[in-house]
Parts: structure tokens; sequence; C-alpha cells
């Protein structure tokens, strides 16, 4: 198989023209001139003047009063190409963007004429995107091109938007070998333009073709857009074959009612959320209570900030981190953790040792991570004796002053629990006289 950068190949169907339109008549630009004002509803026109034995048409273009300012031709007939501008420029504007009003019965008249005259094109109507019919035309005269290829088997989305695929194979003569041995079954399933997007690196491809080995059923109905980008989050999220297939069976029933792109982005918003949720209770849920409790109570995961700096910090950075909180450990004064009959005083000493401690003392905590491991401030976590693994306060001490010490929910100590704490201040040096253990009169600063 010989394949090339889709840009190539553009080239390479350049091509010379055998023959060459005939001038336009100034009766017909005329005739252009007095336009009935409903085809001038939009900016442009495309203006369909012949029809046999060739195609003739003008897209032009309106001015703000609704008068020609500018036209482009466009000539149909078998051994004659335009150029590259001009199929860019009919892409973009007839195509892709739309932007173009048509006269239904021109149309009308060039479907009934080409269908008659070349039942092998395989024409269709295009209803909703009706100058489509001339691109599938167009291809079909000028001969051996992906477009011709695709408009035949029906496939007329991935035609319009085959220049974004990333390479094209030369020799292709079926749609399968224009993307990677795809079968047409799941083409067609994925003929919409989230679907052609879905299509554009090998690497996806070959995804899918895995995929449908493993889940045929998820191709065994047209795909709509909302479907197709949920896929496609789904393969850029870097899940196995399996996870992907599993999760897209579970959520296609209720893709395929949404039409909307603002119904689909909240579903997409919320479905982040809801996967990034299941991430982090796999990774962690099972393994400590206080991860499980958290990210179940997380109501809107997707906008949880903290659930994503939870998976960043313990998924993507945990030995970076890990490492820069025992590099700021050996700078502070080894003494200041104890290990009493009633209480233990410690240092933070993993990322985990620290999230969990954020966690579950619902705090700020999380927010004074790289001023501890900058050693701006020094984080002490105080435990009862007899349940070292639970946090129960957290202190700060700042440029040597006591400037924190609360339980969970930054509920105040006990007098007893301030009296040890100031007790362990002063056994330390500590300045303890700022930091008045009432929530109402602390400042922190």
């Amino acid at each position: 198989m010989i394949c090339f950068p889709t840009e190539k190949i553009m080239r390479l169907h350049e091509r010379k023209n055998s023959w060459e339109a005939p001038p336009i008549e100034e009766a017909l630009l005329m005739a252009m001139a007095s336009l009935e004002p409903e085809s001038k509803k939009k900016d442009e026109f495309f203006y369909i003047f012949r029809v046999k034995p060739y195609i003739d048409a003008l897209c032009i273009l309106f001015d703000a009063e609704h008068e020609p300012a500018a036209c482009r031709r466009f000539t149909f007939h078998e051994d004659h190409a335009w150029d590259r501008e001009d199929e860019g420029f009919f892409k973009e504007t007839c195509l892709i963007e739309a932007r173009c009003a048509w006269s239904g019965g021109a149309l009308d008249s060039v479907f009934l004429w080409y269908n008659k005259t070349h039942p092998e094109w395989q024409l269709k109507r295009y209803r909703l995107k009706g100058l489509r019919l001339l691109d599938h035309i167009y291809h079909c005269m000028k001969k051996d091109t992906p477009q011709e290829i695709l408009y035949k088997s029906g496939l007329d989305e991935l035609a319009v938007h085959i220049d974004d695929l990333d390479e094209l194979n030369l020799l292709a003569g079926t749609p399968s070998e224009l993307y990677d041995d795809l079968s047409l079954k799941v083409l067609r399933s994925l003929n919409c333009v989230e679907g052609a997007r879905l299509l554009r690196t090998k690497e996806t491809r070959l995804f899918l073709k895995e995929l449908n080995m493993k889940f045929p059923q998820s191709f065994a109905e047209k795909c709509n857009d909302a479907q197709c980008r949920y896929l496609r989050f789904l393969i850029e999220g870097d899940l196995s074959v399996g996870e992907a297939g599993r999760l897209f069976a579970s959520r296609r029933d209720e893709l395929s009612g949404i039409r909307n792109r603002t119904f689909l982005d909240l579903f997409m918003v919320k479905e982040k959320g809801d996967i990034l949720k299941a991430k982090l209770l796999e990774s962690f849920g099972t393994r400590d209570p206080i991860y499980l409790e958290y990210i179940r109570e997380a109501r809107d995961a997707a906008h949880d900030e903290r659930l994503k700096q939870l998976d960043l910090l313990l998924n993507v950075k945990r030995e970076e981190y890990d490492r820069a909180i025992r590099r700021a450990n050996r700078k502070r004064d080894e003494s200041w953790q104890e290990r009493g009959f009633e209480y233990i005083v410690r240092y933070p000493q993993t990322i985990n040792d620290f999230c969990r401690e954020a966690l579950y003392m619902r705090n700020c905590l999380l927010t004074y991570l790289e001023a501890m491991i900058k050693n701006d401030t020094t984080i002490l976590f105080l435990r009862r004796a007899d349940d070292v693994n639970r946090p129960f306060i957290t202190i700060e001490v700042y440029k040597g002053e006591l400037m924190q010490a609360y339980h969970r929910f930054n509920a105040d100590c006990t007098p007893a629990e301030a009296d040890w704490i100031r007790a362990y201040c002063r056994r330390h040096g500590i300045g303890a006289d700022r930091f008045c253990f009432d929530s109402h009169l602390d400042e922190l600063f």
C-alpha cells in the first residue's frame, strides 16, 4: 500500500483540462443582476443557469443593498477540473459552512437528468444539503478521486471531509482501503461530521478496527454526531478497547436522542466528571475510606478542582511530589516530630499523606502544598497515639510562629488540646502568643 500525506495527494490530483468552458454571454450577466429577491436571502446564491449538456453555475456574492457584488464561475464537465482555489472555495462555502442559497428546482433538474444518464454514479438528492449533489457529480466527472469512491458508496460526509485525513492510499479502490481496511459497515455507521473527525488519524482507525472486532454491536446502527464525539472522547482518553467498548455501549442509547450541540456539551461535561470519579474510585477508593467518602460526595465532578488536582498529584506527578516533600523535610528541624503516650506530631511524608489529610479535614490544606515543599511554611499533623492513621488536628507554623491549629471543618481545639499544643510550642521554641485557638478571633497573619 502506498500512502502519502493528504496535502500531497491534492497536488497529485491536479491535472490539465482537455476541455474549457466557453465565455459567459452578456445576456446571462444581465439576467444574473435581476435575480428575484428570494434568491438574495443569504449573502451568497448558487445560480445554476445551465443543466445540459454540461452544468454551468455562478456563486454570486451580494452586497449590503442585496445587489450582486462579485461572482465565481463553476462549470461541471468531464475532462474539466477546477483549480485548487476554486475547489477550496466550493468546499468551504457550499459544502461545509453552507452559506449559499440555491434553487431547489434547478437541483431537481440536475438530479433527474444526470441520474438518468449516469446511473452508475449512484446519485442522491441530498435534500438538506443540496449542493452536495453537485460535488458528487463533479468528482464522478473528474474520476479516480477518493471523493468519487466515497460518494458512490453513500459516504457523503466522509467524502466532504476526506481532505482532513492524515494520509491517503494512492491505490485505494474501495472505501475500506482508504480507511485502513475498516469495514464498509463501520464507515456507514460513522458517516457524519463527527464521524469524519473520528476517522482522521491512523491510530484511531486501527483502534476502531479492533473495537469492531470485540464490540461489533457498536456499529450495528448509524451513529449520530453525539455518539461519534463521545467515542472520540473515550479513545483520546487513553482507554483500552475493552473500556471504551463497555462505556460506549452503556451510553449509546442515551446519546442517540441528543441532536443539539448545547445538550451534547452538557452531557460531555457530566461524562468527563463521571469518568474522573470512576478513575479515582478505582485507584484509591478501594484502598482508603477517606478517599472513598470524598469522591462519592463530589456532586459536580467535572468542575471539582480538587478531584482534578487529586488525579494530577496522585496519578500523574506522584513520584515528583514525593521527592519534593522528602527534600523539604530534610531542611526542617527533626526534633519537631514527637511520639508520646497521648499524641504524635509529625511532618507529611508523601503526597498521599498530604492529600489524605486535606480531604478528610475538608479545609484549604491543598492550597498550601507548594508553600510547604518550598519551606515557606511548615505543616504538622497532630494525631491521637491510639489512632495514628486518622487525621485529628492540622497545625501550621509560619516563620517560627504558630499560625493555625484546627480540627476537621476548621473546628477549634478544646481547651485541653490547646494547652497541649502551647506546651509543645514552648518545648520547640515556637511562638504561640498570636494564635488564640478561637476561629472568631484568629486573623491568621
